[in-house]
């Protein structure tokens, strides 16, 4: 009797979309860093209404939240590789993070030195190790990563108000990047890493890798495969979400962004929002999930003009930054630390747009976007459909 192959799953929306979603948020919190200094806003790039409310909607909207979504998310697709647990597969996801690694250093290198990919790929390991835990070993490392995030955070941000005047040591790249070569800003990004590496995994890391066990745990329920099956679930979240987490989200922002204006941005305020915005982000970061899945679970064809983007989210993210790398660096248009944060930010959302419609019309052509296809190569197969 012949054996009938069963039809690929169906890609799953939600993710996608999410992620198309994201690679905005993530670009305009990026942005500061790319075209106004290396500590992000400044008291003139804050200078007047337009620039000042910016300012405010970017660290209260999106700084510390959208890559709490692509962590998530991350955690909900590596559960798919590593479902069956098969050395092959265990195999691939070795691969898989080592590319991302590769990715995310090249990334850092030669475009924006605040990448997240490297983060992911080593906390990537130490998912791997926990990832045939039982839902009640994963649920103490997710508090467990929580409270050392929040450990994290307040004793860096306590050391920035002790020392607000110590400054990030960052002046020789943001001279590279004002004026330098594209050989000069490579050498001082790479000069840099060390020090932004380690800022990134201690702030960032831990919440990161308590929101990849979250969308581990996900996963192994398909919350994501059909929003409408969990209605109840996301109206709670979401009402959880925007009630709790954008009050504080904007109190938060008030305090970083009335410090920065000051010119005091390490002051006892500054550190103080920084604080408070990186510790309740994963509320209003929950909030938007909930919110998107509702709006799915409503109407399934919503957001559908963000799946191509999100599908290619490895191109678009690190191509985000190679055009506002053109734009802002010396050895491109050279605007570095000339506009202000309104023009910063809607260049920065003009690339997301042009991005996204780049995506649209090559996923019309093919399956998987240019770096996706050489993250296939190297991973040794690709992506899974549901993921």
């Amino acid at each position: 009797m012949p054996v009938t192959q069963s039809a690929p799953a169906a890609r799953e929306a939600l993710p996608d979309r999410v992620r198309g979603i994201a690679l905005l948020g993530i670009v305009v919190v990026n942005a500061a860093y790319l075209g106004i200094s290396a500590d992000g806003f400044t008291a003139e790039s804050v200078d007047g209404v337009g620039n000042r409310f910016t300012a405010l909607v970017v660290v209260a909207l999106a700084q510390g939240k959208f890559y709490l979504l692509f962590s998530f998310l991350f955690g909900y697709s590596a559960s798919f590789i590593l479902r069956d647990q098969s050395p092959p597969n265990r195999r691939r996801y070795l691969r898989r993070m080592g590319a991302l690694f590769l990715f995310g250093l090249a990334h850092a290198v030669f475009f924006f030195v605040g990448d997240i990919l490297i983060t992911y790929a080593i906390l990537g390991l130490l998912l791997l190790s926990v990832s045939r835990a039982s839902d009640r070993a994963l649920r103490i490392w997710t508090i467990a990563s929580i409270a050392l995030s929040v450990f994290f955070i307040l004793t860096v941000s306590a050391l920035l108000a002790a020392f607000p005047d110590e400054g990030s040591g960052l002046e020789g790249l943001e001279t590279a990047l004002a004026t330098g070569t594209f050989a000069e800003a490579t050498l001082a990004r790479l000069d840099a890493l060390p020090t932004v590496l380690l800022s990134v995994f201690f702030l960032q890391g831990p919440m990161a890798f308590a929101a990849f066990i979250l969308g581990l745990r996900a996963s192994r329920r398909r919350l994501l495969a059909n929003p409408a099956d969990h209605l109840d679930l996301w109206r709670t979240v979401s009402r959880w979400g925007w009630g709790i987490g954008l009050p504080l989200q904007v109190l938060a922002a008030g305090l970083q962004i009335g410090a920065v204006a000051a010119g005091t941005s390490y002051s006892f305020a500054g550190a103080a929002g920084l604080a408070l915005g990186f510790i309740t982000a994963p509320i209003l970061a929950a909030g938007y999930l909930g919110s998107i899945a509702l709006l799915l679970a409503r109407r399934p064809t919503a957001l559908a003009f963000l799946a191509p983007a999100g599908r290619m989210s490895l191109t678009v993210y690190i191509g985000e930054s190679a055009l506002l790398s053109i734009v802002f660096s010396a050895y491109g248009i050279g605007y570095f630390g000339q506009w202000g944060a309104l023009a910063v930010v809607a260049t920065a959302i003009a690339s997301w747009v042009v991005l996204s419609v780049f995506a649209w019309i090559w996923m019309r052509r093919f399956t998987k976007g240019p770096l996706e296809n050489v993250l296939a190569l190297m991973t040794g197969k690709g992506s899974p459909a549901s993921g």
